[in-house]
């Protein structure tokens, strides 16, 4: 009761902060902002009360005593605004471009008019250089997105300037903040970001890898967000539908190819010489007899051997605009039906989303809107989950999923019976309320209500191995897998692995903004969430004869929250965000006492009642754990043509609730109910540390100082260039290394310290605590052409260097029943960064009635070719080879990686309806990158430098021949051709 009292005071007291600010003087996450001048243009005068309007929208404003007017909570998109006063011409600048958080600066000069309602139509100049950013952002609109091959919302942001394989300028890919419509997508227990949006639906998505002003807070690295499509009037839409042909997409021959080994090298002679062999225990038996009962057990489930012979189909909607004046809508849906480039579990990996909103405006200053997105996935392959990290733990970060990925996997024939994780099962659901409230042109302020569901499931939810069975002759027992002929491929066997997990947050947002004066736009708000979770992770067999079950399972209602206050200040020649986060958490329970025997199984541990039994432990209460951030962002305009900035501030992230609520153990116990409560005499538990982390009820916030200075320059209205430079010093962090069945690198430093039990050293629990460090710093290099004609460029280019370590104790002993040991001290490359990336976009676009024509059409109006290549140089790794006595690592670099994707789209009108055909083709040139070797394969890779590539690569473990499957990354995968319909009205 006290806990929820404590937190009902936090909500209460930050209400109060946010109600008293709105009564004395009152620009959200999602809107922008135009500023400018009336003058006559004859004198130079300022016109006093001319009204500037944005056309087909109730936004607008009249100018001052200066002449000066500005207008605030616009939408972001193009819009056409219109300036008028009594006895002059009537102006109208169209293709005006408002960007979220931006100001817009647009100026008018007005002639006397001799004709009553006389009015003149100019185009806006856009500005090259963008006059009040502070840090870096870069800016997605949905023409960008039509424009280029990304389809996935993943795949838009993986092309931005610092972002490398999920990671925003060497930070680690938990450091990341995903916002729509101001609403946040992290469900907080393993830090996940919902990202399964549909494009179509979005207006614009914006990157910020640096820093980033107070409103937005726990995130390190990065904070994206997401605003949808509205229109105030007329209905609008578009239509997609997206298919891959089917085909082998993978490296190497098909799985189950005739041509491997399996087949080609186990025919009828091989058969009839074992047979003939008295060693063979086929000795004496029919050749014939022994090859059709071999072929037979070769010939797979078809949901496994025909899995190249699957087209991959998507198709997406999205309708909005509004049905009157006061109602407007987005509906947008999208279904994927996936296809693993390998043999799975499944046919399919499917994934859909669902997403819309309603609004409804009471009179033009008060509107009401609600929100929602129902989405989610089913695959048997990777995931955009953080789930299969270290993050988690380090079984399941290691342990690969259901899916052959050579054409010798022992279980390729059997794939549901692996020994592995069933498919995952995610869906996320999302609503929010949000009421806007417009007190004056000059102030408004924005409540939300949200709620996220997300939800897990990597079990057994089709029972296709019911408990009947399982118990049956011991079924739970490794041992007891079946295997066919020569004991190469499994045929029975039964999944261990179960892991669920179901997450809710309920969350009020505050936030409202005033331009108090010309110069001054301030913005304040509050933020509170109370957190549901469950978590239920199982790992069962016999070994020894007796049950022995793996387990971590937890659960929690932990709240957090926020306030903040800022204030963009623009002058002439200065443009200042500054302001200040507060933010705070508390687990809300009461964790065990001693940490090292929190079951209170030893004899000796306060609470025990029988000894090597669970019992009840001391307890304490979680405190409230706090963190004070300054921002501060300087832009100075020195010219039309050249902007300088400048940023620095304190960013602090609460680590994953998975962290702290953790509770690892293992239990010999055969009722699958009772081994479910560790506290349980019966589950006899101890700790253990594979599945999971123990909890630390003392963990704080992780923190990251930044620091970032830039130019951005004009060179003749040509070319646009911006040159920045960062340094991050990141400490407090949990986690060095994001481990994972991709990631090789297993011996890097860990942030858990191993604690050892003072009388039975055999149970070891691991509990992460804020030991490491990062020191992160780079330079990034952007180029945008601006060329008149249609072919024009994009390049960007990104140096970084990341290092980092662990501080505090590797090992701790209870009751210095053993020797403890620190942490090495020495700072690490982060082996996963490529120092060198460079990403280049060309685009040749040919305008509407562009080129000649043919028998009335004309093939290139309308005609958009997109170019996107990327390169990074190899990761860096260590090798000493014999008689090479140095020491220095990673004294050595890996093969380099390149990729170019190209898309083809011609735009057509039928009946009156823009239609678009395209096709875009994954790794255009068919580009390979070779996994790093180790152990003996890199000795014989180094040692052989005269043989050729393919004779110092690994060859099969069992056929002998080159190792294709197991040489190249998945992550570069050879050449794919999409196709693709689309129609927008």
């Amino acid at each position: 009761m006290r806990k929820n009292s404590i937190f009902r005071m936090e909500i209460i007291f930050l209400t109060i902060i946010f109600l008293i600010i709105i009564s004395s003087s009152l620009y959200a996450a999602t809107t922008g902002k135009i500023f400018g001048k009336v003058t006559d243009k004859g004198t130079g005068e300022p016109l006093i009360g001319a009204n500037v309007l944005i056309v087909g929208t109730s936004l607008g404003a009249t100018t001052d005593k200066n002449g000066e007017y500005f207008i605030i909570n616009i939408p972001p998109g193009i819009f056409s605004v219109r300036c008028s006063y009594m006895g002059y011409n009537q102006v109208t600048q169209t293709e005006v471009k408002i960007y979220v958080s931006r100001t817009t600066y647009l100026n008018y000069e007005l002639s006397q008019s001799v004709v009553k309602g006389q009015s003149v139509t100019i185009t806006a100049k856009r500005p090259i250089v963008v006059k009040d950013l502070t840090a870096s952002e870069q800016v997605i609109t949905t023409n960008d997105i039509d424009k280029t091959w990304a389809r996935s919302f993943d795949e838009v942001i993986s092309t931005q300037t610092g972002v490398f394989g999920g990671h925003f300028r060497g930070g680690s890919k938990v450091e990341t903040s995903y916002l729509l419509d101001n609403v946040s997508l992290n469900s907080g227990l393993l830090s996940d970001n919902y990202q399964g949006l549909n494009t179509t639906a979005l207006q614009e998505i914006a990157v910020q890898t640096g820093g980033y002003n107070a409103e937005f807070g726990n995130a390190q690295s990065g904070v994206v967000t997401m605003v949808s499509k509205s229109s105030e009037k007329g209905i609008h839409g578009t239509f997609l539908s997206r298919m891959r042909p089917a085909g082998k997409y993978h490296w190497g021959r098909n799985i189950y190819s005739h041509e491997n080994y399996d087949w080609a090298g186990h025919g009828l002679d091989f058969w009839t010489e074992e047979s003939l062999n008295p060693q063979s225990q086929y000795f004496g038996q029919n050749p014939n007899n022994l090859l059709a009962q071999w072929q037979t057990q070769m010939t797979p489930d078809p949901i496994q051997g025909k899995y190249a012979e699957r087209p991959e189909y998507e198709t997406e909607f999205t309708i909005y605009g509004a049905a009157n004046s006061k109602i407007s809508f987005l509906l947008s849906g999208r279904y994927k039906r996936g296809v693993n480039i390998f043999p799975q579990m499944t046919a399919y990996n499917p994934e859909y989303n669902f997403q819309g909103n309603l609004e409804y405006k009471l009179n033009k200053n008060m509107k009401l809107k609600f929100s929602g997105i129902y989405g989610g996935y089913e695959t048997c392959s990777n995931s955009l989950s953080n789930y299969n990290t270290l993050e988690n733990s380090q079984e399941i970060a290691w342990l690969p999923f259901p899916q052959a990925t050579d054409p010798y996997h022992w279980f390729k024939i059997n794939m549901p019976g692996a020994w592995h994780f069933w498919p995952e099962l995610r869906k996320t659901q999302s609503y929010s309320l949000k009421w806007t409230h417009v007190l004056n042109p000059k102030t408004f302020y924005e409540i939300n209500f949200n709620y996220l569901h997300d939800n897990m499931d990597k079990t057994d939810r089709d029972n296709l191995f019911p408990w009947s069975i399982r118990t049956a002759d011991n079924k739970w027992d490794f041992d007891d897998e079946k295997f066919g002929m020569l004991g190469i491929y499994e045929l029975e066997g039964y999944i261990h692995f179960n892991v669920w997990f179901d997450s809710k947050v309920y969350s009020i947002k505050g936030d409202l903004t005033s331009q108090v004066n010309k110069n001054n736009l301030i913005k304040t708000g509050f933020e509170a969430k109370s957190y549901d979770f469950a978590y239920d992770h199982a790992m069962s067999s016999y070994e020894g004869g007796s049950r022995w079950n793996l387990m971590n399972i937890f659960n929690g209602k932990p709240y957090e929250g926020t306030y903040y206050v800022q204030d963009k200040l623009e002058f002439a020649g200065m443009i200042i965000n500054a302001g200040i986060r507060m933010d705070f958490f508390n687990q809300k329970r009461n964790a065990p006492k001693n940490m090292f025997d929190p079951l209170a199984y030893e004899s000796t541990t306060p609470g025990n009642i029988t000894p090597w039994y669970p019992g009840e432990p001391e307890r304490e209460k979680t405190k409230t754990q706090f963190a004070v951030a300054p921002r501060l962002g300087i832009s100075h305009p020195i010219s039309e043509n050249t902007v300088l900035h400048f940023n620095y501030g304190h960013f602090y992230q609460r680590p994953s609730w998975n962290k702290m609520f953790g509770f690892p153990y293992i239990s010999y116990t055969e009722d699958n109910e009772v081994l479910r409560n560790p506290y349980d005499p019966n589950t006899i538990a101890f700790m253990d540390q594979w599945q999971g982390f123990l909890g630390n009820p003392k963990m704080g916030y992780e923190k990251t100082i930044q620091y970032e200075i830039g130019v951005d320059q004009n060179i003749a209205n040509l070319l646009r260039l911006d040159i920045t430079g960062y340094y991050k010093d990141a400490s407090d962090q949990t986690v060095f290394r994001e481990g994972t069945y991709y990631d090789p690198y297993y011996g890097d430093l860990n942030t858990w310290t191993t604690v050892y039990n003072a009388l039975n050293q055999y149970n070891i629990p691991l509990m992460v605590s804020n030991c490491a460090y990062a020191d992160i710093r780079g330079l990034e290099v952007k180029m945008d052409t601006r060329f008149k004609f249609p072919l024009n460029f994009n390049f960007s280019y990104d140096l970084n260097y990341t290092t980092g370590g662990v501080v505090g104790y590797a090992t701790l002993y209870e009751l210095n029943s053993g020797v403890n040991s620190p942490q090495g001290f020495a700072g690490r490359k982060k082996p996963w960064n490529s120092n060198n990336k460079f990403k280049g976009i060309a685009n040749l676009y040919f305008p509407s009635g562009f080129g000649p024509s043919i028998a009335g059409f004309k093939p290139l109006s309308n005609f958009n070719v997109n170019l996107y290549f990327e390169y990074w140089n190899g990761q860096q790794y260590t090798y000493h080879g014999p008689g090479d006595a140095s020491t220095e690592p990673n004294n050595m670099r890996w093969f380099a990686h390149y990729r170019t994707n190209l898309k083809v789209a011609k735009r057509i009108q039928i009946l009156g309806i823009q239609t678009e055909l395209s096709m875009d083709i994954r790794n255009l040139l068919n580009n390979k990158d070779l996994n790093l070797l180790f152990g003996n394969d890199m000795t014989f890779y180094q040692e052989n430098p005269d043989l050729s590539l393919e004779e110092r690569l690994p060859k099969n473990w069992w056929s002998g021949e080159p190792n294709k499957w197991v040489w190249y990354s998945w992550a570069n995968l050879p050449r794919q051709i999409y196709f693709q319909l689309k129609v927008d009205f």
